[in-house]
């Protein structure tokens, strides 16, 4: 047995977390996953989903070769190349006779850790002309992308975290979902930082309806029902701007329609806040004056209350928090990560401490999905009408599906629409790694690779880093089978229907490298290629960071806390007689309790379950009652319900 160690990254969640993978190459199998403890940042922590990737790529139920589904409706092995002639073949069928629209894309949350994937699937949507692309953003956070274009966004962004006095976090639990944004609690061994800010003076306020393991760090947890997310923030802010705990100067230079929001928030007294979240209105306020005093430090949200009613307004309210404090980087302050190295659109500039005025036209202009009267948004169809758009009949009418990197049975609303909808496709092509509930139900599951066996950088993560790191790993092992990587799978289709393909560095092909596929996905990053793909391990580049410009003299843009929609989106949540008494199709006599979610440590949202060892960890899926809400409906523990 021949053993070589070799230098990568996690791409299992959100994190990166770099480690070192031991390899017997005569058998191409993993036989040992660490952590790299010589790393810059991590100083080896990871999370355990990257210390069983050898189970994810070696588990018994891993697909190696492509599945046809037969007319009695079992699977039979296909090579994949002739699938791709067959699947080419039906797709020019329909497109004939109904047009590119047909054809849509489902990409889930693992197409994101995978470079070159979604820049192809979107660059292959472009040449055959259909604008239906879905991902998992439009039902995972869709309100991190309305709320900036109704309130504008910083140039420069927030300070970092390590200059914080105070972070306010709302549903965002960073030990456990290994997810943060800028200036927030970093998922880099977060506990660990955690801890080392507190010793710096640094206080945490966390908005959560559980006791999680963020809200066991905190100084003030506010503990409020599901679903008031919005009503406690819009008393938090009522209190700030009452006492002149907001930055005047920064308002009076940056910001529009303060005065417009403090009216909109007469109603949310702290009595009837206290009233309506659970939250005790003395903790209500002191938590307000700790994030108000500040001086320094940003408010961040995360997936649960963007899933909740009213999510846009919720995140709203939280930027709310940023602007009315100016907690923005200003003018001659150092930035250790402006922005990543990864996904500019543009070459780099450093950044100028004005505002990106609001774009309302991206929402509103955004193409109109057929059903529901909801637009796409940032060139993404809303992916919560997805079935609908495949059930209901006309022009336009989805009528092939590809599902990448995700499990729309278990991750689209309406499980059983879900189901229905994909059952009545006329071509269903699921590429998994596994014959997943979605796969089940395709006409064609094409083996999927995983991400140990292609090169990669971290895209999605990299602007979260507090300081300008990246990594660049080859492929740990070998291929094996007859699998087929997310781009490839559209470059194959493209080659056979007789369209190119163009990135934003250039026009690619099913013969591109895969290093040509990153370079020419992300053409402008700061780092040139040649130094990213000779470059192997955690990378930290100070040359990177910078200081912030000063804004240009002419500037006009101004930040809008009330822009359009927001004073009425107020007055309808203070209207509710209760915490959802103004939702359709509420009915308390059968809707008598709420489901919060949570994140799982062993699992990354659909992904995970396969692997035995993870699952035995969790369990199964299990719904967390209190002991006298059990009684009261008579289910005992360990019922299904």
């Amino acid at each position: 047995m021949k053993v070589v160690t070799k230098r990568t990254f996690c791409r299992f969640c959100h994190a990166a977390c770099p480690l070192e993978v031991d390899v017997d190459t005569d058998r191409n199998r993993i036989v040992a996953v660490r952590p790299d403890n010589n790393d810059p940042i991590f100083g080896g922590y990871t999370c355990i989903k990257g210390r069983h990737l050898a189970d994810q790529h070696h588990h018994e139920g891993r697909l190696r070769q492509s599945l046809k589904r037969m007319p009695d409706g079992s699977f039979a092995p296909m090579e994949t190349a002739r699938a791709l002639d067959e699947i080419a073949e039906r797709l020019k069928a329909i497109m004939a006779e109904h047009g590119p629209r047909a054809i849509a894309s489902y990409c889930g949350t693992a197409t994101y850790q995978n470079t070159a994937a979604l820049p192809v699937i979107r660059a292959f949507h472009r040449a055959i002309g259909s604008p239906s692309f879905y991902t998992s953003l439009t039902i995972d956070q869709p309100a991190k992308i309305v709320a900036p274009l109704r309130h504008g966004s910083w140039m420069a962004g927030v300070p970092p975290f390590a200059t914080a006095d105070v972070s306010l976090v709302v549903g965002l639990n960073t030990p456990v979902s290994m997810f943060s944004q800028p200036g927030g609690p970093t998922f880099v061994n977060p506990i660990a930082n955690i801890r080392a800010a507190r010793k710096r003076g640094w206080k945490l306020i966390v908005i959560d309806p559980r006791i999680t393991e963020m809200a066991h760090l905190a100084d003030i947890h506010l503990r409020v029902r599901p679903g008031e997310d919005p009503t406690l923030l819009a008393g938090m802010l009522k209190v700030i701007l009452a006492e002149g705990l907001h930055d005047q100067e920064f308002c009076d230079r940056w910001v529009t329609g303060v005065d417009e929001l403090h009216a909109a928030l007469e109603g949310f007294d702290p009595a009837y806040v206290a009233h309506r979240t659970g939250v005790p209105a003395d903790d209500m306020i002191a938590a307000a004056q700790l994030f108000g005093t500040g001086p320094r430090g940003n408010a961040t949200c995360g997936t649960g209350p963007n899933m909740a009613p009213r999510g846009t307004l919720m995140e709203h309210l939280v930027q709310c928090f940023n602007t009315l404090g100016g907690r923005y980087a200003r003018a001659g302050e150092w930035l250790p990560n402006p922005g990543g190295m990864l996904g500019f659109r543009r070459a780099w500039a450093p950044p100028k401490a004005q505002p990106h005025p609001p774009n309302i036209d991206l929402i509103e202009k955004g193409l109109l999905a057929r059903v529901r009267n909801l637009h796409h948004l940032a060139g993404e169809g809303p992916t919560a009408a997805l079935a609908d758009e495949i059930l209901e009949p006309g022009e336009g009418q989805v009528r092939a599906l590809f599902s990448v990197g995700g499990n729309p049975v278990v991750a689209w609303p309406d499980q059983l629409k879900t189901v229905k909808a994909l059952r009545s496709l006329d071509l269903h092509v699921a590429l998994d790694v596994v014959v997943s509930s979605t796969a089940s139900l395709a006409d064609y599951v094409l083996a999927g690779e995983l991400s140990l066996e292609r090169p990669d950088v971290p895209t999605n993560v990299d602007r979260w880093f507090e300081e300008p790191y990246t990594m660049y790993t080859k492929p740990v092992l070998e291929t094996e089978g007859d699998v087929l990587g997310e781009p490839q799978l559209f470059l194959e289709l493209a080659a056979r229907l007789g369209v190119e393909v163009e990135l934003p560095g250039g026009i690619v092909t099913s013969k591109s490298s895969r290093h040509e596929l990153m370079e020419l996905s992300y053409p402008n990053v700061r780092v040139p290629w040649e130094v990213l793909l000779t470059t192997e391990g955690g990378v930290v580049r100070p040359e990177l960071s910078c200081v912030v410009e000063p804004a240009d003299p002419t500037c006009t843009a101004r930040l809008d806390v009330s822009p359009d929609g927001i004073a009425e989106e107020l007055a309808l949540a203070r209207s509710e007689l209760d915490s959802c008494g103004g939702i359709d199709g509420y009915d308390p006599e059968i809707h008598t309790f709420r489901l919060t979610s949570r994140r799982l440590k062993s699992v990354f949202n659909s992904s995970g379950r396969e692997i035995s060892d993870l699952r035995e960890k969790e369990g199964t899926n299990f719904a967390h009652m209190h002991p006298s809400d059990l009684v009261a409906v008579g289910i005992a523990s360990g019922d299904t319900v």
